[in-house]
Parts: C-alpha cells; structure tokens; sequence
C-alpha cells in the first residue's frame, strides 16, 4: 500500500516477492493524501485499557467528524481485522449517540 511508509516490511511480512511489489507514490494520486497520528492519554495515573480505547475512539470520532464538516473524505486506518471493526462500532454508536450518523456517515449502499 502506498499509505505506508514501511510497505516493503508490509511485502516480506505477507511473503510478496519483489517482482510483485509495486509502490504508487504520491505522483499517481490525483488528490494527495493527508496523514494525521494523534496521540492519547488518559489522565492521572491509573491506566485502565477501556478508559484508553474510549478516549482514543472519542477522538478519532471528533477528528473525522471536523473533516466531515469541512467537505473532506475519511479513511481511518486500524492495526487489525478486529480492531477496525471495534473502531467502526464505537464511530457508529458516538455517530448515533450526537445525531451525526445520518448527516455525515454513509450508512447505506449507492
């Protein structure tokens, strides 16, 4: 992918030779990418993983929404298969919870 940097560690981790590998560079893309990490702490002393998860989901849901509002597209990129679909659960619901989901969230099909 060329979203990422390490792409050639993506290849030999997913055992692609090089004569399979291809990175498109920015060059290829008519609209250039934007990337944006954030980082998340949770306050105070105590590190409790579902405190973390919830203020890392609150945050990415505020970030994409802000992009959303300004007329820009989103794609939100998750370490795993699960996590993708934990972080998409959590968009949803904070979606549903604010009334953002139907305004600013694809929710069906063309």
């Amino acid at each position: 992918s060329a979203t990422l940097p390490n792409y050639r560690d993506v290849a030999q981790f997913l055992s692609v030779h090089e004569r399979g590998l291809f990175y498109f560079g920015p060059e290829h893309r008519p609209v250039p990418l934007q990337q944006c990490f954030i980082g998340v702490t949770t306050p105070g002393s105590k590190k409790n993983r579902y405190e973390m998860e919830q203020r890392m989901n609150k945050v990415c849901y505020d970030t994409v929404l802000d992009s959303l509002r300004r007329g820009y597209q989103v794609m939100v990129f998750v370490h795993s298969r699960r996590g993708t679909s934990d972080t998409a659960s959590a968009l949803a619901e904070l979606a549903t919870e604010f009334n953002t989901l139907e305004r600013y969230f694809l929710t069906s099909g063309p």
